[in-house]
This record gives structure tokens, sequence and C-alpha cells, in this order.
């Protein structure tokens, strides 16, 4: 919580509380911890996949699971709703659906995901293009990769290990 304050007071302004191995009464109460302390430096939270848990520990919003998006036949009722997508069909359903940006990842190759195959930046550039909806780059990508986001067509990147 003490790395999540000194980013939000740097200037992170949007937060994703992204925690799978956890049980859900501790991520539960992590949320409520998170969501407190996010908002009190007027920055928005998101919580990675449970639309309901989102909505009880109040949330900003969600973000969609790839696979949730594809079984989903209307948007989630939260204000904001994003998506995790891997490729231009997943893109293409998260503008139907409306939500209102889009994680493309992997851009590059991931610790989390060693050997795993990426799209690259000009992969990345041509499913952006054609979007109707803010896309951020995901997947090895550090705070020195913004300026390439950007003239790949990223609205902007998203960190892992470095955001906090």
């Amino acid at each position: 919580m003490t790395r999540l304050e000194a980013r939000l007071s740097e200037g992170l302004k949007l937060v994703q509380l992204r925690e799978k191995n956890l049980a859900r009464d501790e991520l539960r109460e992590l949320a409520r911890r998170v969501v407190v302390l996010v908002h009190a430096h007027g920055a928005r939270v998101l919580l990675n996949g449970d639309v309901a848990l989102a909505q009880e520990v109040g949330a900003d919003g969600v973000q969609l699971t790839a696979v949730q998006l594809a079984g989903l036949r209307e948007r989630p009722a939260v204000d904001w709703c994003a998506a995790s997508c891997h490729n231009a069909e997943e893109l293409r359903r998260a503008e139907a659906l409306g939500c209102d940006f889009v994680l493309l990842s992997p851009v590059l190759p991931t610790l989390s995901h060693p050997g795993a195959p990426h799209m690259g930046w000009e992969n990345f550039a041509v499913m952006a293009a054609g979007s109707s909806i803010p896309v951020y780059a995901l997947g090895g990508l550090t705070r020195d990769n913004m300026q390439a986001a950007w003239q790949h067509g990223a609205h902007g990147i998203g960190l892992l290990r470095q955001a906090w």
C-alpha cells in the first residue's frame, strides 16, 4: 500500500487490481483498501474480472478477461469497462460490447509468460489503427516504451512490475 500511495502521489491515475491468487475474502478486503486509497488521490480503480465484486467495493469499473469478453452479450453495468485483448477479433468484440478501452497484449516478450508468442509493434499498430476505442499496449513493456507505443498508435501503456 505504501508503494501504491507513492505512485499515486507521483500522478498515477488508473489502477487495475489483478490478484488472481487471493481468496475472495482476501481480495474483497484488499480491494476495499485500494479503492479508498486510490479515490483519496482522485484516481480510479478497475477490478480484474469480477463485476459483482467491483460493484460491491465501489471500484470504478472492471477489466474483463478475454474469456469473459467472448461470453458476454452486453456490457456489464459499470461506469468503466475495459477488456484484455490478444488479437483483432477480441478487439472488435470489445468495441461491439461498448468497452471504454482495451489492453492489447502481449506486445513484447514477457516475464509472466516466458516463451509465449508476442505480436510486436508492427502488428500492434495494424490492430490499433482500426480501433474505434483507445488501445493501450501491454506485455513486456517498461516506462521507457511510452514513445514507441505512441508511435505505433497506442493511447498509452499498461505496466505490471513498474506501476506499483
